[in-house]
């Protein structure tokens, strides 16, 4: 059969429950990718049919607090169906029927216990699902990196894609630039894990000629000192709080792709942000990073001194930040998959 063209439209089954409250950086990609999919003529299901032609899988859940069980996606790899029955059976035995389910397409989303900074059923579930995948979306090279290190078996064909957003929500405000006097920074996180660096935030806070708002989900062993709390928001507001601020602070450890740094770079904001994960892969370019021991003051000092230049910077490459070149990759890197499966193209990463 031909190749899969650029007009061809596809059948695609996200497997995964989008909410539309917010709940974390991967069910708002993959809400705003859905939407982009949509608009560009593609059809999107939350669960396969008789029609789709490739599943994408999302790290190790397909809703919140739900894991995906290894056996219902061997099952969905061979037979294009998922049962209960899926659920119990081992996938070494589901293995064993011939294959006639559609192309599995795996969104790794890092490794959760280097993320998290404990092990759990979440690691064991997203290794079970990849070996299952034909193919393996990275968000960074960071992501694929520490997948490899933690993975006895990793993907023979792959990409690194990294996430965007909405241009529609995430937008840079036309007076937003910083000119002197207080230092507006805007600190977004869903999660309440402390490797998210809510102490340097607290800290920042404290520092003469700094601001600091702080979106989502607070922890609570950290005292917040003199942090703005705006607590958790729809997109559209926290596009308004980034907004309304100079710079976005991103003390986290160890995230493979920041949704929240995307965020703030598409409304034309430089990071400050520490050298961990794929903190640097991401903002590199348009912010200045912590170092280790998280000396603010200096990398507050850096931010200062090269605002003008950051800021033109992530201006003018804000295009690579929006949903529209994700959902371009994507469609790249399924329309490969397809072919692969059909014997046109030679796997390769």
């Amino acid at each position: 059969m031909p190749d899969l063209d650029a007009n061809s439209k596809i059948d695609i089954c996200i497997l995964f429950d989008i909410v539309a409250s917010p709940w974390g950086g991967g069910n708002q990609f993959l809400r705003s990718i859905t939407s982009e999919l949509l608009r560009l003529g593609h059809s999107v299901t939350s669960r396969p049919t008789s029609n789709t032609q490739v599943v994408l899988l999302n790290a190790f859940r397909y809703a919140q607090g739900r894991h995906f069980r290894p056996g219902q996606i061997a099952q969905l790899r061979q037979t294009g169906t998922m049962t209960r029955l899926g659920r119990v059976i081992p996938p070494g035995l589901h293995m064993l029927r011939p294959r006639k389910g559609p192309v599995l397409v795996h969104r790794v989303d890092g490794v959760p216990g280097v993320v998290r900074g404990t092990w759990s059923r979440s690691d064991r579930v997203q290794t079970s699902v990849n070996r299952l995948a034909d193919h393996t979306i990275f968000q960074s090279e960071y992501c694929k990196t520490s997948f490899e290190e933690h993975s006895a078996t990793p993907p023979t064909s792959w990409r690194v894609i990294q996430n965007a957003v909405d241009p529609q929500v995430f937008y840079p405000a036309p007076d937003g630039a910083w000119s002197g006097g207080v230092l507006r920074l805007a600190a977004v996180s869903w999660s309440d894990n402390p490797r998210k660096g809510f102490a340097a935030m607290a800290e920042a806070s404290r520092l003469p000629g700094v601001e600091v708002t702080f979106v989502g989900r607070w922890c609570a062993d950290v005292h917040p000192a003199n942090v703005k709390m705006a607590g958790v928001l729809e997109s559209a507001n926290i596009a308004d709080v980034l907004r309304s601020s100079h710079a976005m602070l991103h003390p986290a450890w160890n995230e493979p792709c920041s949704n929240a740094i995307i965020e703030a770079m598409a409304c034309g904001l430089p990071v400050i942000y520490r050298d961990s994960g794929g903190n640097r892969e991401l903002a590199g370019k348009y912010g200045v990073p912590m170092t280790e021991d998280g000396d603010l003051p200096a990398a507050l000092d850096d931010l200062r001194r090269q605002y003008r230049s950051l800021r033109k910077k992530v201006l003018q490459d804000r295009a690579s930040f929006l949903i529209n070149r994700a959902a371009n990759e994507y469609l790249a890197m399924i329309r490969y998959a397809i072919d692969t499966q059909r014997g046109n193209k030679a796997p390769s990463p």
